[in-house]
């Protein structure tokens, strides 16, 4: 188990990729396991992000200490096998595919683009 604040979880994956397990350790001491197939993970997880983002769109921006949440120093970008980019409903979206699992991101083009030239603009405060 990893310990993340008072929560431990852990992650299993089969060696076929088409099974893995889930375990959660609560702040009580009770652990959870929740087993997912490929084909069941991205609809949950889908469903999991979209309801996250449903929930903070109402409330303040999150804000992290030095060392918690993405600046953790184990804290490390996912990195797919492969990615491309699909309309959705006359939507552009970013397709991820983790190898198995799919997570298809809506995009705002205008938005995309400006994230990226501050990124250019300042490569020096990024490393």
């Amino acid at each position: 188990m990893k310990r993340i604040g008072s929560t431990a979880w852990r992650v299993e994956v089969s060696d076929d990729g088409r099974l893995f397990s889930l375990g959660v350790r609560t702040e009580a001491g009770r652990e959870y396991e929740v087993m997912l197939g490929t084909v069941d993970s991205t609809p949950i997880l889908s469903d999991l992000l979209s309801e996250m983002t449903r929930v903070h769109q109402t409330l303040p921006p999150r804000t992290f200490e030095p060392g918690a949440g993405p600046h953790h120093p184990k804290s490390q970008p996912l990195h797919p096998m492969s990615s491309r980019v699909e309309h959705h409903n006359g939507v552009p979206i970013i397709v991820h595919d983790f190898g198995g699992t799919i997570l298809k991101v809506r995009i705002d083009p205008e938005e995309l683009r400006q994230s990226l030239l501050r990124h250019e603009e300042t490569p020096s405060e990024q490393a």
